[in-house]
């Protein structure tokens, strides 16, 4: 199903607090409200994007999310019924939410699938992999060494609702030539196997 509705929220800059602990917050409610129209309406295919992000492998330590959000929908209906306003209405002082709009085709360059980046530690891979291909630990572990390394993407700092327990929510935003359509996880992401694009521009 093709995405044509969105709205864009921005960060405003503040000199006293940081942007990474606006993400916190703003993320923190968008799962939230994310994980209730699931819920509750049985909707999934609410994607987000983020128009700035940057990711040099070669030069990780300029990763970044920027300061805006796109928050995509098949129509405006699904928008109206996840009324980002009310979930966002402690941050007001903080970030600005435009109105729905439709998305602009003539501004639309390209599509980007945006994944929960998560990466299994070496240990738990070479495990995982001996006992699929019934090998040793120390050839799984030879195996596994020769793989990418962990990417150092950026991320958003988030709380379970559930224990409490801090985690990190890793961005991979990733350019695609076409689009790909699904559903989204109750972070308006993919996971690591799925590609479901949104428009970007």
């Amino acid at each position: 199903m093709q995405l044509t509705h969105f709205q864009e929220i921005t960060i405003i800059p503040e000199p006293e607090i940081a942007p990474y602990f606006i993400w916190s917050k703003l993320f923190d409610q968008l799962h939230i409200a994310l994980a209730d129209i699931k819920n509750e309406h049985g909707i999934d295919n609410i994607g987000v994007s983020f128009p700035d992000y940057y990711y040099d492998s070669k030069k990780e330590q300029s990763s970044k999310l920027g300061l805006k959000l796109r928050v995509f929908a098949p129509n405006q209906k699904e928008l109206e019924t996840l009324n980002l306003t009310k979930w966002l209405e402690r941050l007001t002082d903080y970030v600005h939410i435009k109105g729905i709009k439709e998305v602009p085709i003539d501004k639309a360059t390209g599509y980007v699938s945006v994944h929960r980046y998560r990466f299994k530690p070496a240990d738990l891979q070479a495990d995982s992999l001996a006992n699929k291909l019934g090998v040793s630990y120390e050839d799984a572990m030879a195996t596994v060494n020769k793989r990418a390394p962990e990417k150092a993407v950026p991320y958003i700092q988030m709380r379970s609702q559930t224990n409490q327990s801090n985690y990190r929510l890793r961005v991979l935003q990733l350019l695609c030539d076409a689009p790909k359509a699904g559903n989204f996880n109750t972070y308006g992401m993919n996971g690591m196997s799925d590609h479901v694009t949104v428009p970007h521009w």
